[in-house]
């Protein structure tokens, strides 16, 4: 009794040394970086931005001298929310953060199980199996028994939608503002209107890579109230790593005034039309690359569980649980999700031989905002979801039990991003003998479209499903510890890599 008692306080030890080290991490950082539910939107909607030369004698687009195209393809900065590409980048953004911060956590129900026997007057394990890892058996712990723990899981992201998430085949399209500026002002043709010149028919593409890893250390505690009923809480504490680059450049579909016809403009006015839109002077081919990298790392949500085991059957029968998730991680450092989430399960156990099955079907009702939001826009409602698991647990031996599941999330209204071709009209200049009329009746010149792979927005759930695969191990006394791993089984939504999962659970009698 006395080593089993050691070995809990040192593995406690450990779990405490890992989260101070995680707090004092959260301590120092939190007052030096941008949020990270902005990173995204503020890298591609605000920070793409043009070298803007004054306009010189003889532009062949009758700019006055003064006038300011700075921020033209950037949505933020010329405050055009209405863009198209706000929109896109809202729904991405909205999307990561909500997967982020509702990642499932392994299960904190005990691995050892009692019942009393009255037979001999005294409790005596309920099963020979360890349990599940990321579900739920009907089985409850035992009254008066308390089992404590910590696992740890580490999550990186690799794909979105089935696109690779780091190497730059995501792309968004940002479609030129109404121009122009001039001391601040938005320069007016002597109608009244703003000025609409072909040149805004360019697009500027911007090429995002992300690496995003979450590091979630979760403590423990579960007790059994009475012998059919089990409260239990988990404290995650969360690190979140972001790397995003994005690679920005100008598609001339207009301004290539080097592929007009000889004769057409003069040297002077060339010039004047390539650095019209330029990531850099006199440089028409220019690419940028701008870059954000940042962790935040704090309290995630806390969650209160409990459970009734309300039909006993051998090795098992039927239970209800409920699970509260309380907002107590920032949703705006991707910690938490910004709301309250209550899961109603239903469980199911059985258990013959060395064979035991589990299946959870459950509804979480949620109530909050997702994170995530930024320029005014108004957040997305955190979505209710439709949740199942099913597996089973092999008795390899009295020590050691192996266990595969699969879970099962369906985000309720939380939308999609499909990539489609999408078509963008420009104007081609004036060329001797080319048809008209433009774009919008724009006399003198061509309506051209050209078309691109982006994502679009729409309407309707988020079916997501992994596979886990793991073992827990006996190690000594009432002392075991847990190894597993989880894997994607779709390509919806935001797709990790491989996760991995270590913990341990101890039960003090």
């Amino acid at each position: 009794m006395r080593d089993q008692r050691r070995n809990a306080v040192r593995v406690f030890a450990v779990a405490g040394a890992v989260i101070l080290s995680l707090l004092f991490t959260a301590t120092s950082v939190q007052a030096q970086h941008r949020p990270l539910s902005q990173v995204l939107p503020e890298l591609i909607l605000r920070e793409i931005t043009l070298n803007s030369p004054p306009a010189p004698p003889g532009n062949p687009f009758g700019l006055p001298a003064g006038f300011t195209h700075l921020a033209h393809f950037s949505p933020l900065g010329a405050n055009e929310l209405d863009n198209p590409a706000v929109g896109v980048v809202q729904g991405f953004n909205g999307q990561m953060a909500t997967q982020f911060s509702t990642f499932p956590l392994g299960s904190s129900s005990g691995g050892l199980t009692y019942e009393f026997d009255p037979s001999v007057g005294t409790l005596r394990r309920s099963s020979s199996s360890f349990g599940p890892l990321f579900s739920e058996r009907a089985l409850t712990i035992g009254r008066r028994k308390l089992s404590a723990g910590f696992n740890y899981q580490r999550t990186s992201y690799s794909t979105f939608e089935g696109q690779n998430l780091d190497d730059g085949s995501i792309k968004f399209y940002l479609p030129h503002q109404d121009c122009c500026t001039v001391g601040g002002r938005p320069f007016m043709q002597p109608n009244g209107t703003r000025l609409n010149p072909p040149f805004e028919g360019d697009l500027v593409e911007t090429a995002l890579s992300l690496k995003a890893t979450t590091h979630t250390a979760a403590v423990f505690a579960n007790y059994g109230v009475t012998n059919h009923w089990d409260v239990g809480l988990a404290i995650p504490f969360v690190r979140v790593n972001l790397d995003a680059r994005v690679r920005a450049r100008v598609l001339r579909l207009v301004t290539d005034a080097r592929t007009a016809p000889p004769g057409l403009f003069t040297e002077e006015e060339i010039r004047t039309i390539l650095n019209l839109h330029t990531l850099e002077l006199d440089n028409p081919d220019a690419t940028r690359t701008v870059q954000h990298s940042g962790h935040a790392a704090g309290l995630g949500d806390i969650v209160l569980r409990t459970k009734y085991h309300f039909l006993r059957r051998a090795g098992g029968g039927l239970a209800a649980g409920l699970d509260l998730r309380l907002p107590t991680g920032d949703e705006n450092e991707l910690l938490g999700a910004g709301g309250v989430q209550a899961k109603f399960l239903l469980i199911a156990s059985s258990e013959r031989g060395r064979l035991g099955q589990h299946v959870n079907i459950s509804y979480t009702v949620a109530q909050g905002k997702v994170g995530g939001s930024f320029a005014g826009l108004a957040s997305a409602p955190l979505p209710d979801e439709i949740n199942y698991a099913g597996g089973v647990e092999l008795v390899a031996s009295k020590r050691l039990t192996v266990i595969g599941d699969i879970l099962g999330r369906t985000l309720r209204g939380a939308g999609r991003l499909d990539l489609v071709s999408k078509k963008f009209e420009y104007n081609q200049p004036p060329v001797p003998g080319m048809p008209g009329p433009g774009c919008a009746g724009l006399a003198g010149f061509t309506c051209r479209t050209v078309s691109f792979d982006e994502f679009a927005p729409r309407s309707g759930d988020l079916r997501l499903m992994l596979g886990t695969g793991g073992v827990k191990f006996n190690l000594a006394g009432n002392l075991l510890v847990s190894a597993s791993v989880l894997f994607p089984l779709t390509n919806a939504g935001l797709r990790s890599r491989i996760t991995t999962m270590v913990g341990v659970d101890y039960v003090i009698k």
